[in-house]
């Protein structure tokens, strides 16, 4: 029987297992995907004829070291490099689709905020690197929960197949809302619980991001920054912004979308023309021309969104309910994850809040 059974190998759940080796307790790192890292994906560009160790975000992309201790401390102890995000040069804004683009100077737009060199899968990676292969499991989607009042038994769905898992104790570092929709408790929940975890939205999950990959950042040369808003109705990426390597070597334009959804599926066939449409519109004949597009749509994904979100979030939401800084079960039940830390909700940062706190709890 496993001391500690942590459901989720993202940022949190594997930060968690730093804790829980100094403690010296017995885990294994569950995760339902085929790759760890939750919501933090990283590509490696598809045009580099070797690995250099870049890659592209299409998940979560900066971090506030100057304001964020525990990401401070990570990078430090793993001496992980970061730059800031570049803001040189002149942003441009577009509140009309048939206007030219309008320029104006904002150095401090993205003030404070840094890019992970080499992509923030290094977070993940060097993380990995401390954990011995046998703590880690992929592809074992979680079914159900049953308390059997000494330790706490999990069902696993593994290619299909069940897979029953015994722990004296569970940490959830998965999305509040894909528990209650996605997997089943006994004895159930308390139903004010399960609404409170269906009415917090889950950071990023109504969210696309598009990386637009050139051949150098010709943008740069014009003297544009490469950052900027489109916000007239139906532009495809609303926030556009400068994702080149710190050295250059790769260059790429990345955006979040403007359109829905529902409205995302509609234009799929069509997607990347109409990027590539609104790049030029912005950058000029030069943007016309990529060596790649990639797409990243948070809410096709199972294991981080549900229809409730459907509606892609613009700012963070008020995280770290009460409730969700206790333990549950008599102290078998915890809850983990960005979207339960009091600060930094659907930060990086928070993610490793709440991995901290619930270390702190844990005792056997």
């Amino acid at each position: 029987m496993l001391d500690v059974a942590i459901i989720g190998g993202g940022l949190a759940g594997l930060s968690l297992t730093r804790q829980l080796q100094a403690k010296q307790l017995d885990y294994t790192v569950f995760e339902s995907r085929t790759r760890f890292g939750g919501r933090i994906l990283s590509r490696a560009p598809a045009i580099s004829s070797s690995d250099s160790g870049f890659r592209f975000d299409l998940g979560p992309s900066w971090i506030w070291p100057d304001e964020q201790p525990l990401i401070a401390s990570l990078l430090q102890q793993f001496s992980i490099a970061c730059y800031p995000q570049w803001q040189e040069g002149i942003n441009l804004y577009m509140n009309e689709r048939d206007a030219p683009p309008q320029g104006y100077r904002d150095d401090t737009g993205y003030y404070g905020a840094y890019r992970i060199a080499g992509g923030t899968y290094q977070l993940i990676n060097v993380l990995l690197q401390q954990l011995p292969t046998d703590k880690v499991r992929l592809k074992h989607s979680l079914q159900t929960v049953h308390d059997k009042v000494d330790h706490v038994e999990l069902q696993f769905d593994v290619d299909g197949q069940a897979v029953t898992i015994a722990a004296k104790k569970i940490v959830l570092c998965i999305p509040l809302r894909v528990l209650a929709e996605q997997i089943n408790f006994t004895p159930a929940l308390d139903q004010k619980l399960v609404a409170m975890m269906k009415d917090t939205p889950t950071w990023m999950a109504g969210h696309a991001k598009a990386v637009v990959v050139y051949d150098r950042p010709f943008w740069r040369e014009a003297k544009l920054s490469g950052n900027g808003f489109a916000i007239y109705p139906g532009a495809v990426l609303r926030e556009i912004f400068d994702a080149c390597s710190e050295d250059q070597q790769y260059a790429a334009i990345s955006g979040f979308f403007g359109l829905p959804p529902a409205m995302r599926q509609q234009y799929r066939a069509d997607i990347h023309a109409l990027i590539l449409e609104q790049m030029v519109r912005l950058f000029g004949k030069e943007a016309a021309n990529p060596q790649d597009i990639m797409i990243q749509d948070w809410s096709e994904e199972t294991y981080t969104s549900t229809l409730d979100d459907q509606a892609p979030l613009h700012e963070h939401p008020q995280y770290g309910h009460q409730w969700l800084q206790l333990d549950h079960w008599n102290d078998k039940l915890y809850f983990a994850g960005t979207e339960t830390a009091k600060q930094f909700g659907g930060y990086l940062e928070g993610a490793l809040e709440s991995a901290q706190r619930v270390a702190n709890s844990l005792s056997i």
